[in-house]
């Protein structure tokens, strides 16, 4: 069987999830939970990894998976897809027939939002705190370290300029950083 697994360029240095979409029949299932489970283990243990998330709608007569699998890095997805359990990965739990969208991968905040109203997404007070203990001391950071600087511009371009960073770096270093590190307490129901 040749399955295709499509993957998208993002840049090296930033977090990700690549969540895949596989449907099989009711009688299929519990043999296809036990390949999986045994593959996330093996997924878990790879350097890198920040932990995965299986969620499973029926649909009739047959039942979907989607698993979600998250990254520090690219580096950490490329040494998951270079594993042998990736491999087995192919054969087993990646979808036979993909369709577009079967894949998809998130990086930065978008990871963090992915699934907000999926069970066993992290709970949206847990996310805002984590945003709020993110937001506040960069915001406090730049107005105190570039305030001569903003002063000298108009309030709207300073604004602009503000925001430009604090997006961008939000996106992309800080977020993906603290979901790393709370990465455990973002999963608990707590």
């Amino acid at each position: 069987m040749n399955v295709h697994y499509p993957m998208e360029t993002f840049s090296t240095g930033s977090a990700l999830t690549v969540l895949v979409h596989r449907s099989v029949s009711r009688e299929e299932e519990q043999k296809f939970l036990k390949v999986l489970q045994a593959l996330l283990g093996e997924f878990n243990r790879i350097s890198g990894t920040l932990g995965s998330h299986v969620f499973r709608r029926e649909m009739g007569d047959r039942v979907e998976f989607s698993i979600l699998q998250s990254f520090f890095d690219e580096s950490a997805h490329q040494a998951w897809r270079k594993s042998p359990g990736f491999e087995r990965w192919l054969r087993e739990v990646a979808p036979e027939k993909p369709t577009p969208g079967h894949l998809r991968r998130y990086s930065g905040m978008e990871a963090l939002f992915v699934s907000a109203k999926t069970p066993g997404a992290p709970l949206r007070w847990k996310m805002a705190l984590l945003m709020l203990a993110a937001v506040f001391p960069f915001s406090l950071a730049i107005n105190l370290w570039f305030a001569p600087v903003l002063a000298r511009m108009s309030a709207v371009i300073g604004s602009l300029v503000t925001s430009i960073v604090m997006v961008l770096l939000m996106t992309y270093v800080i977020v993906p950083i603290l979901t790393w590190l709370f990465v455990g307490w973002l999963k608990t129901e707590d």
